[in-house]
C-alpha cells in the first residue's frame, strides 16, 4: 500500500491553489551534479530555438538502413528510441529493439556503424544522454531504467526489475525519457502505468509523479510515450490510446501541473486546443515553447508543429506537414546544426533531414 506521500494525485491546472495567491506554483530545488572542466564541453544539450518544419527538405539527405557488422550485412529490427551524444562528433545511438542491442552510428559523414552494444539490453525502448557525462546514457527497457557507460560497455546503475509493477521503483513498460538540463533530474514515461515519474540523477525517487487521463474524463487513462523538457519550466508529453483515442500533447510545468492540452476532442474552455494528432511519437521542445512531434500512423499529417509569435505567446499556430517517405516514425532528435533525425520503427531506418539551402 502506498504512503500518503506517494498516493496517486491528478494533474492540476495552475491558479487552482486556494491557500496561495493567484499565479503561485511550487519551485523545484536544484540537484547537485558534478561538472566536467573541459574547454570542449558539449555536456548540456539545450534547444534554444527549433526551426519551423517548413524550412526542411522533404527528402532525407542520408538514410541508415543496411550496414556492415562483423563483415556481414545487417539491419535493424524496429528502430525505437534514438539520441545524439553530447560529443564533438555527435554520434547517434539507436535502440535496435527486437535485436536486443544498441547501435552507434556516425552522423557527420556516411552514417556507418561505429559500435554495437549487447549484454542485458533486452528490447531497449528509449535512450537519452546524461549531462556532463558524454559517454553515459539512460536506457528504458523491460520494465526498468538503467544508466549505461558506452566506454566501459557496462551498466552502472539500474532501477526496476524484469517484472512489471506500480510502486515507486517498479514500472510497466517505461518508454520516453529525458533529463532536465538545469538540475539533472530524470523524467520518464511509465507507459502502461499511465504516469510520468521523476528521479534524481542517482535514481532516488523524487516525490513527484503525475497520471495522464483525458481532460475532464479521469475514467479514461491514456499512455504517455515521449517527453521533452526545456529550461523555462515546461515539459511536453505525447500520449495516445489508439485506436479509440488518437492522441494529444500535454504541456506541464515541472511539478506536473497542466498548462495546456493539444487534443483531438474540442472543448469549450481552456486549456484545450483542438489538433489532429494520430498517435504522436517523439517530440522536441525549444526554450520559446515551440514543439514538433511525429504522427506514427498518419502519413498525410506526419509532422505536427506548434509555434507562437515572438512577444505574443497567446497567438499560436498549428502546422501539419506531409512526408510519404516515413512509414512509421517513432523517434525524433536534433543535432547542433539543426539536422533533424527520425527513427522509423516500421521501416527499421534512421533518416536525416536538413534545412533547405537558400540559393
Amino acid at each position: 500500500m502506498e504512503s500518503d506521500l506517494t498516493k496517486r494525485r491528478p494533474s492540476l491546472v495552475p491558479d487552482s491553489f486556494p491557500c496561495f495567491p493567484p499565479g503561485w506554483t511550487p519551485t523545484i530545488p536544484a540537484v547537485e551534479e558534478n561538472d566536467i572542466d573541459d574547454e570542449n564541453n558539449y555536456s548540456r544539450r539545450v534547444l534554444p530555438y527549433l526551426p519551423t518544419i517548413t524550412s526542411y527538405d522533404t527528402k532525407p539527405h542520408m538514410t541508415i538502413k543496411k550496414f556492415q557488422l562483423n563483415n556481414h550485412s545487417s539491419s535493424m529490427a524496429h528502430t525505437y528510441g534514438i539520441c545524439v551524444l553530447n560529443t564533438e562528433a555527435e554520434e547517434i545511438i539507436a535502440c535496435d529493439h527486437y535485436n536486443n542491442r544498441l547501435l552507434m552510428f556516425d552522423s557527420t559523414t556516411d552514417g556507418r556503424l561505429l559500435e554495437s552494444f549487447r549484454g542485458d539490453i533486452a528490447t531497449p525502448e528509449c535512450v537519452t544522454t546524461r549531462p556532463n557525462h558524454p559517454q553515459q546514457i539512460y536506457i528504458t527497457k523491460a520494465h526498468s531504467i538503467s544508466l549505461y557507460d558506452l566506454e566501459k560497455k557496462q551498466f552502472i546503475q539500474k532501477l526496476g526489475i524484469e517484472e512489471s509493477g506500480h510502486a515507486n521503483n517498479r514500472f510497466n513498460l517505461p518508454g520516453g525519457i529525458v533529463v532536465d538540463p538545469e538540475n539533472g533530474e530524470i523524467y520518464m514515461c511509465d507507459i502502461w502505468n499511465h504516469r510520468i515519474c521523476v528521479f534524481s540523477p542517482d535514481f532516488r525517487y523524487v516525490n513527484r509523479r503525475w497520471y495522464l487521463t483525458r481532460w475532464e474524463q479521469p475514467q479514461h487513462k491514456i499512455k504517455p510515450n515521449s517527453i521533452a523538457i526545456n529550461a523555462n519550466n515546461q515539459c511536453v508529453v505525447t500520449c495516445d490510446d489508439a485506436p479509440n483515442y488518437r492522441g494529444a500533447v500535454y504541456v506541464f510545468d515541472k511539478m506536473g501541473y497542466i498548462k495546456k492540452i493539444y487534443d483531438q476532442e474540442p472543448h469549450k474552455k481552456p486549456p484545450n486546443v483542438q489538433t489532429k494528432l494520430n498517435v504522436p511519437h517523439g517530440i522536441l521542445l525549444d526554450d520559446e515553447g515551440n514543439w514538433l512531434t511525429l504522427c506514427y500512423s498518419d502519413s498525410e499529417s506526419c509532422w505536427v508543429e506548434r509555434r507562437c509569435k515572438q512577444q505574443q505567446p497567446e497567438h499560436e499556430m498549428i502546422t501539419y506537414a506531409q512526408n510519404k517517405q516515413l512509414k512509421g516514425p517513432s523517434a525524433l532528435a536534433i543535432k547542433r546544426d539543426q539536422t533533424l533525425i527520425v527513427g522509423d520503427r516500421d521501416d527499421s531506418s534512421i533518416y536525416f533531414f536538413k534545412q533547405i539551402t537558400k540559393s
